[in-house]
């Protein structure tokens, strides 16, 4: 589908206005940033001294990922030893001699193994919001009082069964049902309760289809069509009853397309066909992510009924990279930051233009990303409330305060589950706040000038096609 592209003179003016909006957030960001005095800035000295050296991080990646798998004091130190023999050297002096001094079955080793799995968990904490109904019902509360909305995503591992997919479903549906009489309870907040088109639902969840069953085959889309669509029709049913928002998350390209085909499969069904409260995601970092969603823009016209799109620049970019290199497969991601952040603004212009079909929910902690949404909005007439913000639970807290407190609505992916299925998304998480090219590392880490942190994603292009000249004229 053809659509035409902003006029220079429009571009001109979502640039100067996305630099003053930078100039603005940058300004009150200074302000905010954490001290000694708070754990989180502890929590960031210690992904700091991760981040410095490369084999570190990794090493120190892969003892997360196992670290719930490890039943003993004993097994944990033998970890701690054959992980980070090698990159001793690169160890801060306190945990080099730790090392050099424990053993399995010491004193000292049983010390080195508690203090291991406390700061794990600590940091797990931050990330992920709780593993019980209490402690999700106290942080949606805590974060209505912090004037945020939320959106709920149930952390597990794999589904190899349907008893596990159906339990999987009957968490949702007790979540919405436990949820729907507290958050009648709250206090109207306009900026978090309603937007240009009427009042929003109080209650949001997060799922992935590929939790519905437990046996999510592209190979075999049929099958796992009837396995999924049952249990997506009972979570839309209890959403439509409880008056909840129901998003799915997008997970691997491979599942996308058969993601995107039983999302408007179903959603066009006469029973849910004018059910508005429903959205999915986009991932920018996918070159045919625009595609992608012009076929929704397309489907969604022809439905008649509005969805919500989440825009995010996406977080499984290392496992698609590496496993299509490893099965000689074309890589479906873009391999430079700098073009899934221009991706990411094309497609923000493509929904803002089409906001009563596709209402946008910006996902990003990136301020450059964010500002160019919002002076794209601006330039465009499009109100604050027509669109939301959103930011993942325990990253960029100072960001989130700041947009809320400009009266745009930033709604907090939050996450929530037990450590041990937990895992993977807290190294995610990691790996996304010590990556080189992370806003939250360059500005409140590397310090970063302003200049380069709000550049044009076009100007990096600029930038590496004359490197790229140079280079080979050598």
């Amino acid at each position: 589908m053809a659509r035409k592209k902003a006029s220079s003179s429009l571009n001109q003016k979502f640039e100067q206005r996305t630099q003053e909006l930078g100039q603005q957030i940058w300004g009150l960001l200074e302000r905010r940033e954490p001290t000694m005095f708070e754990k989180r800035w502890w929590d960031d000295r210690i992904l700091s001294w991760a981040m410095a050296d490369e084999s570190v991080k990794v090493q120190m990646f892969r003892f997360v990922d196992v670290l719930p798998m490890l039943r003993t004091h004993e097994s944990i130190v033998r970890h701690l030893h054959e992980y980070f023999e090698d990159v001793r050297k690169h160890l801060p002096w306190a945990a080099r001699i730790g090392l050099e001094l424990s053993q399995p079955n010491s004193v000292l080793g049983r010390a080195l193994a508690l203090n291991a799995r406390s700061n794990a968990r600590r940091m797990a904490s931050r990330f992920i919001a709780g593993s019980t109904v209490e402690e999700v019902h106290r942080t949606v509360d805590r974060l209505r009082n912090e004037n945020f909305a939320y959106t709920l995503d149930l952390l597990g591992e794999a589904v190899i069964s349907e008893a596990e997919a159906e339990a999987y479903l009957q968490s949702y549906l007790d979540l919405i049902t436990g949820l729907a009489p507290r958050v009648r309870k709250w206090s109207e907040n306009v900026q978090l309760d309603w937007d240009n088109r009427g009042h929003l639902p109080r209650t949001n969840v997060s799922i992935k289809l590929s939790a519905l069953c437990s046996q999510f085959k592209p190979t075999d889309p049929v099958g796992t069509m009837a396995a999924v669509q049952p249990r997506l029709r009972k979570l839309l049913r209890c959403a439509m009853k409880y008056d909840a928002y129901l998003h799915v998350d997008m997970e691997q390209n491979s599942y996308k397309p058969l993601t995107l085909e039983i999302f408007k499969q179903t959603l066009m069904e006469k029973e849910f066909r004018d059910f508005d409260n429903v959205g999915i995601v986009i991932q920018a970092y996918q070159p045919a992510a625009e595609n992608d969603l012009l076929d929704l823009l397309k489907w969604v016209k022809k439905r008649k009924t509005p969805i919500w799109i989440r825009l995010v620049k996406g977080a499984y970019w290392d496992y698609e990279t590496i496993t299509s290199q490893y099965r000689h497969w074309p890589i479906p991601v873009f391999q430079e930051k700098w073009e899934s952040d221009a991706n990411f603004e094309k497609l923000t212009l493509i929904l803002l233009e089409n906001h009563e079909w596709l209402r946008p929910a910006f996902g990003s902690h990136n301020m450059r990303s964010l500002a160019h949404a919002i002076a794209v909005a601006h330039e465009l007439d499009v109100p604050p409330s027509a669109y939301e913000i959103q930011m993942l639970y325990g990253m960029g807290k100072e960001q989130a305060q700041v947009f809320a407190e400009m009266g745009h609505r930033v709604r907090i992916y939050t996450p929530f589950g037990e450590l041990i299925p937990g895992m993977a998304y807290l190294v995610r998480r990691l790996l996304e706040n010590t990556s080189n090219d992370s806003f939250l590392r360059q500005s409140f880490t590397e310090h970063v000038n302003l200049e380069t942190l709000m550049m044009n994603p076009s100007d990096h292009a600029k930038h590496a096609t004359r490197k790229k000249a140079s280079d080979e004229s050598l």
